[in-house]
């Protein structure tokens, strides 16, 4: 689905269904590639803008707010329950919080809410590689910023994407930074 931002080039994603994979790979869809389609692995190709507006969407209570240059945007609601809503935010404020995946963003406030990712490629020799991956939006209470970063062949969103977000978050609020970078790698100023 395209996000509809008024820039052109913009290309499709793909959330992969039974049908499509019957009709493109000519396989039988099993139980297995729901749970992989639901946690983005598989099939699923997505841009870095289409998981901000799906970010946005969780941030903005279920209201979808097409992205324009301009600023005029317009945010019809989208059919999801409150509900399930509070059970993904709740999951998001719990990524970004002790025992959860992105630690660079453990104490950072206005706490934030987020989603860690590292997808799987197949590189040009065949062998396997990570993108590093990182949405995320804060305060996790009335949101006013939401990042999302993509690092290709960045390996883990925990290590590579989460510490860009953290520096993306520092400058948006203006707070002193007292993360020690030197344990992640690949994040420059």
């Amino acid at each position: 689905v395209r996000t509809g931002i008024d820039l052109p080039g913009e290309v499709a994603g793909l959330i992969p269904t039974p049908e499509w994979k019957e009709k493109y790979k000519q396989e039988k869809w099993f139980l297995g590639n729901t749970y992989h389609m639901a946690i983005g692995q598989g099939d699923v190709l997505v841009t870095p803008l289409q998981v901000n507006l799906m970010t946005n969407v969780i941030a903005a209570g279920g209201k979808k707010c097409k992205p324009h240059l301009n600023g005029n945007t317009k945010c019809p609601d989208v059919q999801i329950s409150p509900e399930a809503l509070n059970i993904i935010r709740r999951g998001m404020v719990g990524a970004c919080s002790k025992d959860g995946t992105a630690f660079p963003l453990f104490d950072f406030k206005p706490q934030v809410a987020c989603k860690t990712g590292t997808a799987e490629y197949v590189r040009a020799d065949g062998k396997t590689g990570s993108h590093a991956w990182l949405t995320a939006f804060a305060p996790a209470e009335n949101p006013e910023i939401s990042v999302t970063v993509l690092v290709e062949a960045g390996g883990e969103g925990s290590r590579v994407a989460a510490p860009i977000a953290r520096k993306v978050m520092v400058k948006y609020f203006g707070v002193e930074d007292h993360f020690n970078y030197t344990v992640v790698s690949g994040v420059g100023e």
